[in-house]
């Protein structure tokens, strides 16, 4: 019964071609990569959006912006989205569907490993990898993410995530601890390694 969860649970998590070795062609919450967000949402809405995330990407340029969508969708509580708030259609570079495990780390490195193992038969054209890092804007170190990469040849990429987040942090900005999947287009990695300042 178990193992029938977990198979189910996958489905819903990524509707996957697995011959396929174009990103766009994988889905999360029933949305794919180059999808646009109009779509889904208002022009007001993602233009609302991004700007209320803006200062979460003050270190980057103002090339890409991040909107969320706070609605059960395909068992996570929300998915977020990464498009350029200059595209009149924005299209979809990335998207990330986040599930909550506040104060349940553990819970979600079963959960994560889970995942990995399933999505490592499926993503059999893309290179693995394991990366932890802390977040620079902590300065306790406290704040730790743990990631594991599927890299494409092209330079797109999938991860699944377990980030915990320092206690003080989460009460003051009401962050939870969490797991996400999130897939991408390589064009997103190369903005996060450019930083402004």
């Amino acid at each position: 019964m178990k193992k029938l969860f977990l198979y189910i649970f996958l489905w819903l998590l990524l509707s996957i071609n697995s011959n396929a070795d174009d990103i766009s062609e994988y889905q999360i919450g029933g949305i794919s990569i180059g999808d646009s967000l109009l779509e889904h949402l208002s022009r007001d809405q993602i233009i609302s959006e991004i700007e209320n995330n803006k200062s979460s990407y003050n270190y980057l340029n103002d090339d890409f912006g991040e909107v969320y969508i706070f609605k059960k969708i395909d068992g996570y509580y929300a998915l977020t989205f990464m498009v350029k708030p200059k595209d009149k259609n924005f299209n979809i570079y990335s998207i990330r569907g986040l599930i909550n495990y506040d104060n349940k780390i553990e819970e979600c490195f079963k959960k994560k490993k889970e995942i990995v193992k399933e999505l490592s038969l499926v993503f059999i054209k893309t290179t693995q990898r394991e990366e932890t890092l802390k977040f620079d804007w902590d300065p306790t170190g406290e704040s730790i993410t743990y990631n594991t990469y599927f890299d494409f040849e092209n330079g797109d990429y999938a991860r699944v995530s377990c980030s915990k987040y320092k206690k003080s942090l989460k009460i003051k900005n009401n962050w939870a601890d969490g797991l996400s999947v999130k897939i991408g287009k390589k064009e997103i990695l190369e903005w996060f390694d450019n930083p402004i300042n």
